[in-house]
């Protein structure tokens, strides 16, 4: 499992995973589970970790790959991740998904995690990747599902529909193998002692819920060129995440409603007094009162 890292210093805008400050929420569970669903397909293999971000990725990888490069834009990103997620088999670089600072065919996999929707040129980044993973290698990409997604990230140049993102695909790679992220809320039955711990095992889950492909929040897409075994498969992994308390929730809703009434209440005040405002402009005491601040302003202009 990941280090309880608490060094704040890296810039946190909202974008960035950093285990320091997301433990528990949503956003955790989502980016561990995608590195952890692929701790098989990466095992002793040279890995490209493109976007590494804070780091925590490229060490649950170096776990089980030969080496990762975790390469990103941001030098205090590349800082952070040096200091607080090193490994004896991890080298951190800067470096563009545009011009990716890696040879050509080095790397066995790239991984790539809510990358693509950041990249202004985003075919130049498919070629990139193309460039630097070897003729029988093979990247894992994840990107938002455009229609499922919130609305107005202003970070997100441009998200995908699942058409569309397999049809880039396709024009650089021969096979690409479509994964689904979900998002539930998740009811557990645990004994008394784990549910305090951060863990990793098997748990039975019921799906009680069905929904379609259409409704995943993120697709997750194995690209190829070579046929890959039908074990080189992702790892079908959840997350339990943000603790539920329907007290809390119950209370959140009262709190939302009297939000509402008071929100209510000042609207119906407001228009009483537009009325009010309007109905003052159109008394005879006004126009007549108008008339006189008219002739007092002309009388001013003509003394000075």
């Amino acid at each position: 499992m990941l280090n309880d890292v608490h060094d704040k210093t890296i810039d946190e805008q909202g974008e960035r995973m950093v285990p320091a400050f997301h433990k528990g929420a949503l956003v955790y569970g989502e980016h561990i589970t995608r590195y952890e669903s692929v701790a098989d397909l990466v095992r002793g293999k040279v890995i490209l970790d493109i976007a590494s971000g804070s780091g925590y990725g490229s060490y649950i990888m170096a776990e089980h790959a030969k080496k990762v490069y975790g390469v990103d834009v941001d030098q205090s990103s590349v800082d952070y991740a040096s200091r607080n997620y090193k490994h004896a088999n991890i080298e951190y670089r800067i470096g563009s998904a545009e011009e990716i600072p890696l040879d050509d065919n080095s790397v066995d996999v790239v991984v790539t995690f809510e990358t693509l929707e950041h990249i202004q040129n985003y075919e130049k980044f498919i070629q990139e990747i193309k460039r630097v993973t070897k003729p029988d290698g093979f990247a894992i990409i994840s990107t938002p599902n455009d229609p499922e997604f919130p609305e107005d990230n202003h970070f997100h140049l441009h998200e995908f529909q699942e058409k569309e993102l397999e049809e880039l695909l396709k024009k650089y790679f021969k096979y690409t193998d479509f994964s689904y992220q979900y998002t539930w809320y998740y009811t557990a039955l645990l004994d008394k002692s784990p549910a305090d711990q951060e863990w990793l095992k098997p748990l039975n889950t019921y799906n009680v819920a069905p929904v379609k492909n259409d409704k995943a929040l993120y697709f997750m897409v194995v690209c190829s060129d070579s046929k890959l075994p039908a074990d080189a498969k992702i790892k079908e992994l959840a997350a339990i995440s943000e603790h539920y308390s329907a007290r809390q929730a119950q209370t959140e809703i009262k709190r939302v409603k009297a939000m509402e009434t008071e929100l209510d209440s000042a609207q119906i005040a407001l228009g009483k007094a537009r009325d009010e405002l309007q109905n003052l402009y159109s008394s005879k005491g006004w126009h007549f009162l108008s008339k006189v601040y008219a002739v007092k302003a002309k009388f001013s202009r003509r003394a000075r």
